[in-house]
């Protein structure tokens, strides 16, 4: 792990104190403002990597495909921690989930009883084979099978079980659009010790707000924002000065708890249907105290909606962010050393629920 210089001021809520450590070597860069107001350093993303795509759809690893966290399915048993189940009402909502994990602008194919994917990265290279294939074992609704050459780890079947085979001691909890609900999450807070900046990680319970419902078919998507003020923040002294320490940098763990593309792009979906149900949301839980709409800007808050997210190119250096700022959202890709401050969100994501 390589250290980098940064300045305190600009360091506050940062790309670069969330991912930029894990990439940079401990040379001093010529930093971009971004503005917020303009984007101008800011471009849409319009080709995905598919197998990123897939990948953090289901579960998230480290450099050493150690699984971090997962994000979809079971292990059921413990023997197989490879095999992940996932319960469904029929056929389709199987389909319908395969087809979710499928980045945009990426082809799969049908054939005879199922599909096809090739996953392929930005640039187009393949990656390996997935496929989707109907029926199996009793209860089993239909199966994926990931080629051992795709890197997709550590996944190699994804079984969709129909609810009435899934175990009664594990059953799919009932969320309900516009309703809260307290779940376990990592709140971030800035402090400095010995003039050095480093970021401090809770597990707590969190307030989280369900903006889609799984009582009618569809997946239950819940979310809790960063709050935008200054209380939850301890900082160093305002300077410019940019100095180096061998203990300045933030582990990678922390960037591996953000959202990871494929989460954000069904909150994203969501946002640019229903602004006026996230807007909706924004004015309750300010109203409970969270301060969760962007404040005006100043020296520690941020004044925007942009949250950081769980991807890199380290070939350009680009991180991503999902943009909340405008009445269409978009997931963007900015310069990795910007001044820019951004903020974090947490994003849950449940199958359907059906009551038997």
């Amino acid at each position: 792990m390589s250290n980098f210089y940064y300045g305190i001021k600009s360091f506050l809520f940062t790309a670069a104190a969330l991912l930029i450590v894990a990439f940079t070597s401990c040379e001093k860069e010529e930093q971009k403002q971004h503005d917020p107001f303009s984007d101008e350093d800011q471009t849409e993303v319009i080709a995905y990597d598919g197998l990123e795509w897939f990948q953090g759809s289901l579960v998230v690893v480290n450099d050493k495909n150690e699984v971090i966290r997962r994000l979809y399915g079971k292990v059921l048993d413990l023997s197989s921690p490879d095999v992940i189940s996932i319960p469904v009402n029929d056929l389709a909502d199987a389909e319908s989930l395969f087809r979710s994990w499928i980045a945009p602008g990426k082809n799969v194919s049908k054939v005879e009883g199922g599909y096809d994917y090739t996953p392929t990265d930005a640039d187009g290279k393949a990656q390996g084979e997935v496929t989707f294939r109907t029926g199996g074992e009793s209860g089993i609704k239909a199966t994926v099978t990931v080629s051992v050459n795709t890197g997709i780890s550590p996944v190699s079947v994804i079984n969709f079980i129909s609810y009435d085979y899934w175990p009664e001691n594990d059953e799919v909890g009932k969320y309900e659009a516009g309703m809260t609900y307290l779940l376990e999450g990592e709140f971030f807070s800035w402090i400095t010790r010995s003039n050095v900046l480093s970021v401090d990680v809770k597990v707590k319970e969190l307030e989280f707000y369900c903006i889609q419902g799984n009582d009618n078919g569809q997946e239950a998507i819940l979310v809790w924002l960063s709050p935008d003020y200054n209380e939850n923040y301890v900082f160093g002294p305002n300077t410019d000065d940019v100095f180096a320490s061998p203990n300045c940098y933030i582990e990678t763990e922390l960037y591996q708890k953000l959202p990871t593309i494929g989460q954000a792009q069904k909150v994203l979906d969501f946002y640019n249907a229903n602004s006026e149900v996230w807007s909706a949301m924004l004015k309750e839980m300010d109203g409970k105290g969270y301060q969760w709409s962007a404040k005006p800007g100043g020296l520690s808050t941020t004044g925007n909606s942009e949250f950081l997210l769980n991807s890199y190119d380290s070939d350009n250096d680009k991180i991503k962010c999902l943009d909340l700022d405008g009445t269409k959202g978009k997931i963007c890709n900015v310069y990795g050393w910007s001044w820019f401050n951004y903020r974090y969100m947490h994003i849950r994501i449940f199958p359907p629920y059906f009551n038997r």
